[in-house]
C-alpha cells in the first residue's frame, strides 16, 4: 500500500511519496503550499492564490489559522462567522484534491508545538476528508537524517508565525526530549519587515512609495522572496517596479537584510544555550540541524555560527515528508494502538552509505581525483590542498573567500594517502561531507559534497576519467 508523508508548515505545506521518494505538486505545479486564506463574495481562495492577493484585500485575508488552529469563531472583520479549523479544512482539502492519487496511506510531519487539541482538531479535518491517517510525528523527528554519536543534535525550523527549536535525544531511540518557540517572530514578520525597509529605500532613493497603492505593494510582497534568495553575502542587487509608464530600481544590499535578522536570531541563539546543558555536554561540539527554508535566510548562518563550535547541518527540502516515509513500521508496531497515534521516539539508525561509485558506470573501484569549487576542478595528490582563505607550511590552498570574518584561514585539509583521499578537519564545529559531521578525519569518496563554512559553500569530489 502506497504511503504518503505531508510536512504540516504553514510557511508551506509539503508532501512527498514514491519509490525512489520525491516531493510532490501541491499548488499551482509547485512543491508547496503556504498557508494563506482570502474570503471573496464567491468563496474562499487558499494557498499560493490567496497569497499572491494577501495585501489587495488585507481586511478579506488571514495566515494565521494554521498556527491558532481551533473551533473558536475568528474575530478578523470580513472573515466573521468563519474558525480556524474550517479555513484548514479547505486548505487541506485543495491539498488533497492533488494528492490522493498517491496515497494508500498518509503520515503527518507536524509542528512540535502543537497541543493534544490542536492534534484532535487536525485528525477530525482529515477524518471530514476520508483522509487515511496513520499516524502523526514531529517535524523535527522525521526531518532527522543522520545521526551524530557523543554531540547535542538541536532542530530549528521557522514557520509563519513561529521560530521552533527542538532538542533531540540520541540513544537507542531518538527522542524529541524539548521544544521550545519563539512566537511572532516567524516569516511574516521577518518578509514585513524586509517590505517595510525596502520601501524606504523607494521613498529615500526615487520618491517612489511602493504604499502609495495596494497593486504596487502586493508587487512588492510576491517578488520580494525570489530576489532574497538570489542575494549573496556581500553584495547587493538592483531590484526594479514598474509603475504605469516609469520603472524604479533601488538596490538590494545583503547585509541590510542580514541586520533585521541578527535581531532575530539573537533570540534563538539565547534558548540554544539555555537548551544545551539539559543534553549533555560530550567530547564534541553541537549539531544544529536546520531546515531548507531557514538555512535560505539572510544572514541565518553568520548569526548561528556565533555559537561556539556549532556545527550547521542543512536538511534537504521536505525532509519532514520524506522522513515520514520511512516510518510506516515504527507505526505498525504500536501494539494494541486504536485511531491515530503520535510518535514521541523513532528507531536510530545510522543512514545507509550512499553507494557513491554508482555515478561512475563501468569504473566501480574509481577515487576522486579532483575537487571541484564552480566551475574550477583542483587535483588531489599526496601535496595538502589547503580549504580556506589562507595557507602556511606548504600545499596549495583552494581558497573558498577572501575574506577571514567569513572563512577561517585554514577549514581543512585534504591529502591522498596511497589509493584513499583523506580530509582532515581544523575547524571545532567541523566539516560537514554530504550529511554527517567530521570533526576529526575521515574517508572521501566519489561523488561527495562537502559543505564549508557560514554559507555552506559546496564542493564536489569528482574523478577525471581521461587524463
Amino acid at each position: 500500500m502506497s504511503l504518503l508523508g505531508i510536512e504540516l508548515s504553514d510557511a508551506g505545506i509539503l508532501a512527498a511519496a514514491g519509490d525512489p521518494p520525491r516531493l510532490l505538486e501541491t499548488d499551482g505545479g509547485e512543491t508547496s503550499s503556504p498557508g494563506f486564506a482570502l474570503s471573496l463574495s464567491d468563496g474562499l481562495i487558499m494557498g499560493r492564490d490567496a497569497l499572491s492577493r494577501f495585501r489587495l484585500n488585507p481586511r478579506s485575508s488571514t495566515n494565521r489559522f494554521w498556527d491558532d488552529l481551533g473551533t473558536e469563531p475568528i474575530r478578523q472583520p470580513g472573515l466573521e462567522g468563519k474558525t480556524c479549523a474550517e479555513l484548514a479544512y479547505r486548505h487541506l482539502g485543495k491539498l488533497w484534491d492533488a494528492l490522493r492519487h498517491a496515497a494508500g496511506e498518509v503520515v503527518i510531519a507536524v509542528p512540535g508545538y502543537y497541543t493534544r487539541h490542536q492534534l484532535g482538531t487536525l485528525l477530525g479535518i482529515a477524518d471530514e476528508l476520508s483522509m487515511p491517517v496513520k499516524g502523526f510525528v514531529p517535524i523535527a523527528l522525521a526531518g532527522s537524517s543522520a545521526t551524530h554519536p557523543g554531540q547535542p543534535l538541536l532542530h530549528l525550523d521557522i514557520h509563519l508565525h513561529r521560530i521552533e527549536i527542538t532538542l533531540l535525544e540520541q540513544g537507542d531511540r531518538l527522542v524529541q526530549k524539548e521544544t521550545k518557540t519563539i512566537a511572532g517572530k516567524g516569516f511574516h514578520y521577518l518578509y514585513t519587515e524586509w517590505v517595510k525597509m525596502v520601501a524606504d529605500e523607494f521613498v529615500r532613493i526615487t520618491r517612489f512609495d511602493p504604499f502609495d497603492q495596494a497593486v504596487y505593494e502586493q508587487e512588492l510582497y510576491n517578488r520580494l522572496p525570489g530576489a532574497i534568495q538570489n542575494l549573496q553575502p556581500h553584495s547587493s542587487a538592483t531590484f526594479s517596479l514598474e509603475a504605469g509608464s516609469h520603472s524604479y530600481r533601488v538596490p538590494l544590499d545583503y547585509e541590510l537584510f542580514a541586520q533585521k535578522t541578527e535581531a532575530v536570531f539573537s533570540e534563538v541563539r539565547r534558548i540554544i544555550d539555555d537548551m544545551l546543558p539539559g543534553a549533555g555536554t560530550g567530547e564534541k561540539g553541537p549539531v544544529l540541524q536546520i531546515t531548507r527554508r531557514t538555512a535560505h535566510l539572510p544572514g541565518c548562518k553568520e548569526a548561528l555560527y556565533k555559537l561556539p563550535s556549532l556545527a550547521l547541518m542543512q536538511l534537504a527540502p521536505g525532509a519532514g515528508a520524506l522522513g515520514a516515509l520511512k516510518l510506516r513500521e515504527s507505526f505498525s508496531s504500536v501494539q494494541g494502538a486504536r485511531g491515530v497515534t503520535l510518535l514521541s521516539s523513532r528507531p536510530l539508525h545510522p543512514e545507509p552509505a550512499p553507494d557513491h561509485h554508482a555515478a561512475a558506470p563501468g569504473h566501480p573501484d574509481m577515487q576522486p581525483t579532483h575537487i571541484l569549487h564552480g566551475d574550477r576542478a583542483y587535483h588531489l595528490s599526496a601535496s595538502p590542498l589547503i580549504i580556506g582563505t589562507d595557507h602556511r607550511d606548504g600545499g596549495s590552498t583552494l581558497r573558498i573567500s577572501s575574506n577571514p570574518a567569513e572563512i577561517p584561514q585554514r577549514c581543512c585539509i585534504i591529502t591522498r594517502e596511497g589509493n584513499e583521499v583523506i580530509l582532515v578537519t581544523e575547524w571545532p564545529a567541523g566539516t560537514l561531507v554530504n550529511d554527517r559531521v567530521i570533526v576529526q578525519t575521515g574517508t572521501l569518496e566519489l561523488g561527495q559534497t562537502i559543505r564549508v563554512g557560514p554559507q555552506s559553500h559546496e564542493l564536489k569530489l569528482i574523478a577525471c576519467v581521461d587524463r
